[in-house]
């Protein structure tokens, strides 16, 4: 997937796609017009994603918003992280000034718009499954889903191309088994 990605997106930076081999890092979204980046596992901070690879394939993060796309569009998630076929996207929405339902709420139309893009692109094959996390602050809890996350499940899966299913977890870490 990751050859399918730098060929769409041939003209951008090559900076926008870095590999990462650890089998723990973090991604942090950083303040301002910057695309998110990767901290090694030394130091993660409380608003990180952290991202475990329990395998030897590198995992790919992938700088969509001030990156791959302008500064001046910000209706896309901020990166996706990619391994072999497989491909995460992911939103921050961190602060203090809105709860934590209206910050989850935000995440859903940047994450259905990258996706979209990708499917257009080619990128996404059509009825595939892809995952959604949205970095809110909070965890969802397992089991049970409460009524408003699966109502932004819905939200995110009718804004999203016919046939393709996304899998919307609310975390601030991730697996790559």
């Amino acid at each position: 997937m990751i050859d399918r990605i730098t060929a769409h997106f041939a003209n951008q930076p090559l900076l926008c796609i870095s590999s990462h081999g650890e089998a723990e890092f973090h991604i942090f979204d950083p303040e301002g017009n910057f695309p998110c980046r990767h901290r090694g596992p030394d130091a993660p901070q409380e608003t990180d994603l952290t991202v475990r690879n329990a395998s030897p394939a590198a995992v790919h993060l992938v700088a969509i918003d001030h990156c791959l796309y302008g500064s001046a569009d910000a209706t896309r998630c901020d990166c996706a992280l990619v391994r072999q076929e497989e491909i995460r996207f992911v939103e921050f929405k961190h602060g203090k000034s809105k709860n934590r339902p209206d910050r989850l709420r935000e995440c859903i139309p940047q994450l259905a718009a990258a996706i979209n893009d990708f499917v257009r692109a080619g990128i996404i094959a059509p009825h595939s499954v892809v995952q959604a996390i949205a970095c809110v602050g909070f965890a969802e809890q397992r089991p049970p889903r409460g009524a408003a996350i699966e109502a932004r499940i819905l939200q995110l899966n009718k804004l999203v191309t016919e046939g393709v299913v996304v899998e919307l977890h609310i975390s601030d870490n991730t697996l790559f088994g």
